[in-house]
């Protein structure tokens, strides 16, 4: 035999060896899967049946897990906890679509290193879902004190106006969306779970982008620009912009109004600051000795509707203010209220049935008087006041009396100092049993000389100091 035809027989024989091999790995690997085939999540599956990746499958399904990680807490779900089951069915499938997907007859490249690299197909698991829900309930994450509260985003005042305060992302579990998103994980036999990027945390409907919320910002902002200072002599107060800011809301309509509530909150607040009216006074009398008098309808009281629509004008006016309240009544100065009645006064002590007239700190006048009648039970009462008003040739009208006077001077209702020309005799203790209904009777030319001087709001102090305790007053 020649060379030539020996070497034929022999690559004959070689190639039919080949042929023999390739189709018999071709069969092989058409139940079995390619050299160098891994699947995600299991690894390695080379030269594995469909049957052996069942059996993978059912492993896995066995061994599950699930790890939750919060912001503050770590906790861990078993499969067994929720009798999680694989159904064999599915997974057959599953691993016979997987076996479909390659193709048999590459098996010589695949041998030789090409990788193939397949992802885990998903098959049919149960669970029960009422053993889920309770397993839950029971985490940590669910369970902890320790909790962030969620909060929307909001409007807030600095020194200069409204701004918006960020949304905070709390950690406090939305359980709804947490056993959702638990059932959707067992079911995917998924192995980790973040709550925060699973947004199963309560999350904030409202955020600082909010259009709605700017919006609102904005337009209260245009209210917020007037700066309001008070003005009161010794003493300023100037208004904070949080309490500016309790002044207005946005209606149902979108639009900025007043807050009649928080307007008159406000301004009563004020009031409680700087209300003097009815407090008790001290005095240095002209007898010399300081007494505390108490009572009376004299001192500073804020007008609160007037005070309220003048600061609706200064806020539509656009510019900064600065000035005093609206007031019912007022007194001489802002200092202490223990002395705000100032240097000018008729000074009235009922014990010793003498008064004095004081002008810029100066006594220019003094006289007797009688006050009401004690006997009777009409004593005049003491306090601080003011003169209501002084009016010529009055008629005083009471119970059973009415009387002429040619000088009224009213500071406590329908009492006030009068000449009372139907006495012959003032001071003393006339007023004990022939004394007034009440008020300060004088001679016509004290009361004449009174009335020159006084004028409405001066201030009238009405004590009462024995005469054991009063010296006479300097002359």
């Amino acid at each position: 035999m020649s060379a030539k035809k020996a070497l034929g027989i022999t690559s004959g024989v070689l190639l039919g060896g080949l042929a023999v091999a390739y189709v018999a790995g071709g069969i092989y690997f058409g139940s079995h899967f390619l050299p160098h085939t891994s699947l995600t999540g299991m690894g390695e599956i080379s030269n594995k049946k469909s049957s052996d990746l069942v059996n993978e499958f059912q492993n896995k399904v066995d061994g599950y897990q699930l790890n939750i990680t919060g912001d503050k807490t770590e906790d861990v779900i078993y499969g067994k906890d929720v009798d999680l089951q694989m159904d064999q069915s599915s997974a057959q499938k599953a691993a016979d679509a997987l076996m479909e997907q390659q193709n048999s007859w590459t098996w010589p490249a695949s041998l030789f290193g090409r990788k193939t690299k397949l992802t885990t197909p998903s098959y049919a698991v149960s669970y029960d879902s009422d053993q889920l829900d309770q397993v839950a309930k029971g985490l940590s994450c669910v369970t902890t004190t320790d909790i962030t509260k969620t909060e929307n985003a909001r409007l807030a005042v600095d020194d200069k106006g409204y701004i918006i305060k960020k949304e905070v992302y709390g950690n406090e579990i939305d359980l709804e969306a947490f056993t959702r998103k638990l059932g959707e994980d067992v079911s995917a036999l998924a192995g980790d779970l973040n709550l925060r990027e699973e947004l199963c945390y309560v999350q904030p409907t409202v955020k600082e982008d909010d259009p709605t919320l700017n919006d609102q910002m904005n337009k209260l902002n245009k209210y917020m620009k007037v700066n309001i200072t008070y003005d009161m002599g010794d003493k300023t107060y100037q208004v904070s912009k949080e309490e500016q800011s309790k002044w207005f809301k946005i209606n149902k309509k979108g639009k900025v109004v007043f807050d009649e509530d928080g307007l008159s909150a406000f301004v009563k607040s004020m009031g409680y600051k700087f209300n003097t009216f009815g407090l008790p006074r001290e005095l240095k009398t002209s007898y010399g000795p300081t007494v505390t008098v108490s009572g009376g309808n004299y001192g500073w009281w804020i007008n609160y509707d007037g005070e309220k629509e003048q600061l609706k004008k200064d806020v539509k006016g656009g510019k900064d203010v600065t000035r005093d309240f609206i007031y019912h009544y007022e007194a001489a100065n802002h200092g202490s209220y223990k002395t705000d009645y100032g240097n000018s006064y008729v000074e009235i002590n009922l014990a010793t049935q003498h008064l004095f007239l004081i002008v810029d700190g100066k006594r220019v006048f003094e006289s007797d008087f009688v006050s009401g009648n004690t006997g009777l039970k009409r004593g005049t009462p003491t306090g601080v006041y003011r003169v209501n008003y002084k009016e010529k040739d009055a008629t005083l009208k009471g119970e059973n009396y009415s009387s002429d006077v040619a000088f009224w001077m009213p500071f406590n209702g329908n009492i006030g100092m009068h000449d009372a020309p139907w006495r012959s005799s003032f001071g003393g203790n006339i007023y004990k049993t022939n004394g007034s209904h009440g008020c300060i009777n004088l001679p016509p030319s004290s009361a004449e000389k009174i009335f020159g001087y006084v004028s409405s709001g001066f201030p009238v102090i009405v004590y009462n100091m024995p005469a054991g305790s009063a010296k006479k007053a300097d002359s």
